[in-house]
């Protein structure tokens, strides 16, 4: 997917240390990619302004800034806002999942998550972002060598 000197970048967000531990802990065991974690939103984002991330994980709960709160800062943010965003939420109540599908979150994995459950997401998250920027690629390269046609 990307070279060996841009790695896939994953940002886990979460306040529970074990929870942290164990999403990072499955995540190297299962992928090459390169795993940032933050204790809470805002640190998130701090670390989101330092880093170029493909992925983010995000808890819902959480002190401070809630998953949510985090989210609209993120969508906010120019430079941010497309990042494919996964909530890990204890529950998945019909008004988050509302509100998390109008901030265009890409999954919701419920917590407590099987190491399984959490590959199988993250790849298709990965996956299909990465489709995303190599169509939008080809689209702007197309459009790019169209440019030097009359086409009339």
């Amino acid at each position: 997917m990307m070279s060996n000197e841009n790695p896939i970048t994953i940002l886990v967000i979460d306040d529970d240390e074990f929870c942290l531990e164990m999403a990072t802990t499955i995540l190297k065991e299962n992928f090459p990619y390169r795993i940032l974690t933050a204790l809470s939103g805002m640190d998130g984002v701090d670390v989101l302004k330092k880093n170029t991330v493909h992925l983010i994980l995000l808890d819902v709960t959480m002190p401070g800034w809630n998953g949510f709160k985090t989210l609209s800062v993120i969508r906010e943010h120019t430079l941010m806002k497309d990042i494919p965003v996964i909530m890990l939420t204890a529950s998945a109540d019909r008004d988050s999942v509302i509100k998390a599908s109008q901030l265009k979150v890409e999954d919701y994995i419920r917590k407590p998550f099987e190491p399984d459950e959490l590959v199988s997401r993250v790849s298709k998250a990965i996956w299909e972002h990465w489709q995303d920027q190599n169509l939008d690629m080809l689209g702007s390269s197309l459009d790019d060598l169209l440019k030097g046609f009359d086409l009339n």
